[in-house]
């Protein structure tokens, strides 16, 4: 298992500066890095402004490994609006070997279906380029419809060759389902993982309980009136045994990059994802090799 870090954690210090945000990553000991493609400030590809032949190369100068990639769509467009050979091409040429879609705006059983169907198209696309395609989670997959939650719907209408899963662990928890659980049910459709801290000072944990019952067909109401900047906060400081679960990862064997997400509004982020790197290699080191 090694250690990643998912550049959203930056996201504002690249809006910023793209380049040198990259060299003070590398300054903090990270060496995998996982992209993100937008500049959130201008909705602009990276790609757009920074040759791709100079992006790899400044990668190659810091001794980074860009292992994946998030490539998503704005709320309000369908996941097939994006230009997916464009995308892929450009990955491609960046050695990026896994695309990750980081949140369908699912709400119910006949959206998730569909969201399946162009999961599945996706990911057949990045196959054939050599490519591996994963879907990542929040909370909101886990509103239950029935018996099963919408993630489970994703899971059992995707096809394994085609489409994989990143788990989000703390994104898992508040949507009231113990992530550790969902990796054995995942198996080996599920070697890359999110790892964030979530403060001892929230009181509901699950998002699900929060909103008391009450069903809204728009997912990003959880985000936007029950989820808090002030709920992620730095590794080791919050709810997270770091020590059991890294110990159960290591016994389950299949997780290749477990990716600190750094979600919190922290003065410094530098000074955050630093802190972040030196509990993962804590924990880590003499648990998993």
């Amino acid at each position: 298992m090694q250690i990643g870090l998912n550049l959203f954690s930056v996201f504002k210090e690249l809006n910023d500066d793209y380049f040198g945000t990259l060299e003070k990553v590398a300054e903090m000991g990270y060496k995998n890095i996982e992209l993100i493609t937008l500049n959130f400030a201008n909705g602009k590809r990276y790609s757009d402004t920074f040759t791709i032949s100079a992006i790899k190369q400044k990668f190659n100068e810091l001794g980074l490994h860009a292992f994946a990639a998030h490539e998503g769509v704005p709320p309000g467009q369908s996941i097939m609006d994006n230009d997916w050979d464009k995308i892929i091409a450009e990955n491609a040429e960046l050695e990026c070997k896994s695309i990750v879609f980081p949140m369908a705006f699912i709400s119910g059983q006949e959206d998730t279906l569909q969201t399946a169907q162009h999961l599945n198209i996706i990911g057949e696309k990045c196959k054939e380029a050599g490519i591996s395609f994963y879907y990542h989670n929040h909370a909101h997959e886990f509103k239950r419809v029935g018996e099963k939650s919408l993630f489970d719907l994703l899971v059992e209408n995707t096809n394994p060759e085609f489409v994989k899963f990143e788990l989000d662990l703390v994104w898992a928890i508040r949507g009231g389902y113990n992530p550790l659980s969902l990796l054995e049910k995942l198996g080996s459709r599920c070697d890359l993982i999110h790892q964030k801290d979530l403060g001892k000072h929230v009181i509901l944990v699950n998002l699900f309980s929060a909103m008391n019952g009450e069903e809204d067909p728009n997912p990003m109401k959880l985000y936007t009136e029950y989820v808090k900047p002030t709920d992620f906060v730095n590794l080791g400081t919050g709810i997270v045994n770091f020590e059991e679960t890294y110990k159960k990862l290591s016994e389950l064997g299949f997780i290749r990059y477990a990716i600190v997400e750094n979600e919190g509004q922290i003065v410094d982020k530098f000074t955050s994802i630093k802190s972040d790197l030196n509990v993962m290699e804590e924990t880590i080191h003499g648990l998993v090799k």
